[in-house]
């Protein structure tokens, strides 16, 4: 029999955004009554291992959680290796689990609105997890507190574990889902420009990830993704200590303030094209044209800067 649910948190060398991290999570209500599970990448060869001994010190130290587990690997996974053991995990041994990674701040309501909303969809197969993060929206007439949407969101989220056991990470097998299946391209890029050219960076190797895999099942097995009306967390993740977000942080949003408790789910078929169009502009092919030219700019600023 699984347990019910638990709180998966992923980290690897960055102990002061995880602390501000779980200070934010530790203001949910929830967690004294719930389980936690740290995923803790190892040093990479050669490396200075101090960072990854002071984020373990700062778990080992821990409590607010009714239990704590630790699964500290002993050498570097990455990103996306480190990722795929700890979902099958999740998936393998709870029915239900809420993901934070150590570059997310969420709102005090985060688990709250987590938790009912994977109760009120638990039983729409056709909904793939619940996501806490969306870009700012404009719906003064909108009268639910979520919006269905078909693109995964990593930024602070959780799913049940009976809909994670089909997702393809193998390289070659992505590759010829690419390949043969008719029309993948086409239904990959429907949510944004970036999905195809990231997927093919993850199939090369020029990138080590998780969640290209997780939108590429999303595409192909055409699921949906919940969001929030308004979002309950925010990224400060858009540093030099980033792995994978670096450049200009478009994730910039309003964040609940947490008062709200009781939420209002909108219907899994309730599809608004509006507010679908409202999340996918930032994914539109000019807008990531733009954000590429700016990230060049960034790039070529601080290598001025280094060189002097």
């Amino acid at each position: 029999m699984k347990n019910s649910i638990i709180i998966g948190v992923f980290c690897y060398n960055r102990v002061s955004k995880l602390k501000r991290c779980i200070d934010a999570l530790l203001k949910n209500p929830e967690c004294k009554n719930m389980d936690i599970v740290f995923f803790s990448d190892g040093p990479k060869i050669g490396s200075d291992d101090t960072p990854v001994k002071e984020v373990r010190q700062y778990i080992d130290n821990l409590d607010g959680f009714r239990n704590i587990i630790k699964h500290y690997r002993e050498h570097n996974l990455s990103t996306g290796p480190n990722f795929r053991k700890g979902l099958t995990f999740l998936s393998e041994n709870y029915e239900r689990f809420i993901i934070v990674e150590d570059d997310l701040i969420v709102s005090s309501n985060y688990l709250k609105f987590l938790t009912d909303a994977l109760e009120f969809y638990k039983d729409e197969q056709s909904v793939f997890c619940v996501t806490a993060y969306v870009f700012p929206i404009k719906a003064p007439n909108y009268i639910y507190d979520t919006i269905v949407y078909k693109r995964f969101c990593s930024y602070g989220w959780g799913g049940w574990g009976n809909r994670f056991t089909n997702i393809i990470w193998d390289e070659n097998d992505l590759n010829n889902l690419m390949h043969n299946s008719p029309g993948f391209k086409k239904r990959l890029n429907a949510e944004g420009f970036d999905l195809v050219r990231m997927l093919k960076k993850q199939i090369k190797g020029t990138i080590s990830t998780w969640d290209i895999q997780m939108q590429t099942h999303v595409a192909e097995n055409r699921l949906k993704v919940i969001y929030p009306k308004l979002s309950k967390v925010s990224n400060i993740g858009f540093d030099e200590e980033s792995t994978n977000t670096s450049g200009v942080n478009y994730l910039i949003t309003p964040i609940d303030n947490g008062i709200q408790r009781t939420f209002k789910f909108t219907p899994a078929t309730n599809i608004v094209a509006e507010l679908q169009l409202q999340i996918k502009a930032p994914y539109a092919y000019h807008t990531l044209v733009i954000r590429k030219l700016k990230n060049e700019f960034i790039k070529l600023t601080n290598t001025v800067k280094s060189a002097n």
